[in-house]
């Protein structure tokens, strides 16, 4: 079997397992969005802070850990978007809480940011890390309108969150 033949193999078992792994990934986001709905805003965080003091876990990060960063990044998005059909937002701590749940690695504050931008899709046309807000305000952080606005969406905040609630019914 040749090179071409091989990467035709790997790409029809891909194509094969593909409803596979979205019935995982389906599994995977529900049970997720579940716990989230049970433990809420505050005890995500409480967790969340609770495991970043206890000094013995692995952060996640782009360059550190690639695969388990792509991995965090669809689950971040995911849930997200499963809040985005409830017209609701998401907090950083229930982000933070769901990636630690799944993977058992943790984001650093630093890399949060980074992490947010990787949720957009531009084939969505929509913003959805403007779902992602802090837990006292309700809003997405400082910067999000300045990178809303870098990005192309010059929108008030409540406008670019009805778009990405429209966008994912």
């Amino acid at each position: 079997m040749n090179r071409e033949e091989r990467i035709e193999k790997a790409r029809q078992i891909a194509r094969e397992n593909a409803p596979q792994r979205d019935e995982q990934e389906r599994e995977i986001v529900g049970r997720l969005t579940q716990r989230l709905s049970q433990v809420g805003a505050s005890q995500a965080q409480r967790h969340v802070t609770a495991a970043e003091r206890s000094g013995d876990h692995e952060y996640l990060g782009p360059d550190n850990t690639p695969r388990q960063w792509e991995r965090a990044v669809e689950l971040a998005r995911l849930v997200t978007i499963a809040r985005a059909k409830r017209r609701d937002t998401i907090t950083y701590g229930e982000i933070k809480w769901a990636l630690y749940e799944e993977l058992k690695m943790l984001v650093d504050q630093s890399m949060f940011p980074t992490l947010m931008e990787a949720v957009n899709h531009g084939s969505d046309g929509v913003l959805l890390s403007s779902l992602i807000a802090t837990r006292d305000t309700g809003k997405p952080g400082d910067g999000f309108l300045s990178y809303a606005a870098n990005m192309g969406f010059d929108l008030p905040l409540a406008t670019l969150q009805c778009r990405v609630y429209d966008h994912f019914k």
